[in-house]
């Protein structure tokens, strides 16, 4: 009897365990609470669309581990093999991540002042690239924004509304390489899906995550908790191209900040030109680097710092490398300023 009594026992506590597990957050009252996936991990998009948004038109409802790790490949290393295909390399110029950052730029993914942005990356030890991060790119709805017509013409406009073509036009054009296989394409959906946008990371406070929740559990509110969701994350970067500054109103450097302009040289120039890693122009940070910068300050050719920041440069015969542009959401005059003012320091020294 004993033994009965005893399996009874174990038999409800499982139970009461799996209850725990499967209904309460770890903000709950519950003892089992720490078990749970808590509401705060759950996907920005999943709840988007129980809330009555429609799904993205890159919707996936799940992805696959394998071939999020060969978007994955491709997107770090610009080939990868999956299922017993042998992917070509996408470009022999660049791969995504000598533009365009993994990881969180800002705390708050609103913002988007340049500054802070630079000042975030920094200080975690991440390049100060022109493009937007793909941190969060999968819940996105608009790429190819703003200006960016101004370069790349017609071709943005299948673009602007569409990630799998967005992520076309950049291999194919921004890349200087080639259109993407079905796999491969899908392969780097995967991955975006993969590091899709959980609740946690849109840094709401306990209210504004009760009020979602309860918008999600009672299906009430809905549009309210839709419109706060989509409050705490960029849907889209503007993209405005200012053009090089006119010489009389160029400072070069003038009263600029010495040691912004370290951080702008080292986590964005260096990144790309330190040893030519990416580019056939070779920086360091040494004398002659500063020197070379600074002989060609003024103008409007590629050697000018003000140029080719605001226009980039064209991939060219014999020259695939080209310089991306910074758009004024990226690096503001400012910021170009206090460059300058570091190069004339460099080249001082």
């Amino acid at each position: 009897m004993k033994i009965k009594y005893s399996s009874i026992l174990i038999l409800f506590l499982t139970a009461l365990l799996g209850y725990g597990f499967f209904h309460f957050s770890d903000k709950g009252t519950s003892g089992f609470s720490k078990l749970t996936l808590r509401f705060e991990d759950l996907a920005v998009t999943e709840i988007e669309i129980k809330l009555g948004a429609d799904a993205p038109q890159h919707y996936i409802q799940s992805y696959d581990e394998k071939l999020a790790r060969a978007g994955e490949k491709l997107i770090k290393e610009g080939s990868a093999d999956y299922n017993g295909k042998s992917g070509k390399i996408i470009s022999s110029y660049f791969n995504c991540t000598d533009c365009h950052n993994l990881y969180r730029e800002t705390d708050d993914l609103t913002e988007q002042d340049p500054q802070k942005r630079l000042d975030y990356l920094v200080e975690h030890k991440l390049p100060y690239t022109a493009g937007s991060t793909f941190f969060g790119i999968y819940n996105r709805n608009s790429f190819y924004n703003g200006d960016y017509d101004k370069k790349y013409g017609e071709l943005v406009y299948d673009a602007r509304d569409t990630l799998t073509n967005a992520v076309q036009l950049c291999a194919k054009y921004c890349a200087s390489g080639r259109y993407l296989e079905q796999w491969e394409l899908d392969a780097i959906m995967h991955f975006f899906k993969k590091e899709e946008l959980k609740i946690s990371d849109l840094r709401m406070t306990e209210k504004e995550i009760a009020t979602v929740q309860s918008a999600f559990e009672k299906n009430q509110n809905k549009d309210e908790a839709l419109k706060l969701i989509r409050s705490k994350y960029p849907r889209a970067f503007g993209a405005t191209f200012t053009g090089a500054l006119p010489e009389n109103e160029r400072k070069y450097g003038e009263n600029g900040d010495i040691s912004n302009g370290e951080k702008i040289y080292s986590s964005a120039c260096l990144y790309c030109h330190e040893n030519s890693r990416v580019t056939y122009l070779n920086l360091n940070d040494d004398v002659l680097s500063g020197k070379y910068l600074w002989k060609h300050r003024e103008g409007y050719d590629d050697l000018s710092i003000y140029q080719v920041v605001r226009w980039g440069t064209y991939p060219i015969i014999g020259r695939k490398q080209y310089m991306p542009l910074y758009t004024k959401e990226k690096m503001s005059n400012k910021q170009l300023e206090d460059l300058m003012a570091y190069i004339k320091h460099l080249a001082n020294k």
